[in-house]
């Protein structure tokens, strides 16, 4: 009994297991969104940005008038396969909107949900939209 139920709960171990397939896959040079906390694979490249935190958003919230659009700050990881991984900041507004790592350019479009007064908004709930392209 216990030779047949070995094999079950290794495949059930086996299934819910991280592995590269469970992460999501992006195409390079086309814009993705990606979620605070998460991973996503650039399928050329095999490059893995992680989206990490949101430790800035002076956004001018949507429902004031302000003289000063503000800044979103983002922190990324990124890395790529037996290569030094790279911790950065991107912003909407403010220099750098890009980082360059290992022959590709990685750079934030946009940050939302854009901010509202009568709105706070849970970290988790950020998500950035980025784009990968390689460097000339």
């Amino acid at each position: 009994m216990k030779i047949t139920t070995l094999p079950l709960l290794l495949f059930i171990f086996l299934s819910f297991a991280p592995d590269s397939a469970s992460r999501d896959q992006v195409e390079l040079g086309q814009e993705f969104n990606i979620k605070n906390g998460q991973e996503v694979i650039v399928k050329e490249g095999k490059l893995h940005i992680t989206f990490r935190s949101v430790p800035m958003d002076s956004r001018c919230p949507s429902d004031v008038v302000c003289g000063w659009a503000g800044n979103g700050e983002v922190v990324i990881e990124v890395a790529r396969k037996n290569k030094k991984q790279v911790v950065a900041t991107l912003n909407t507004l403010l220099e750098p909107k890009e980082i360059g790592y290992k022959g590709f350019k990685i750079k934030l479009v946009a940050l939302n949900p854009y901010p509202k007064v009568s709105e706070p908004i849970n970290p988790k709930d950020y998500e950035a939209t980025m784009i990968v392209t390689k460097e000339e």
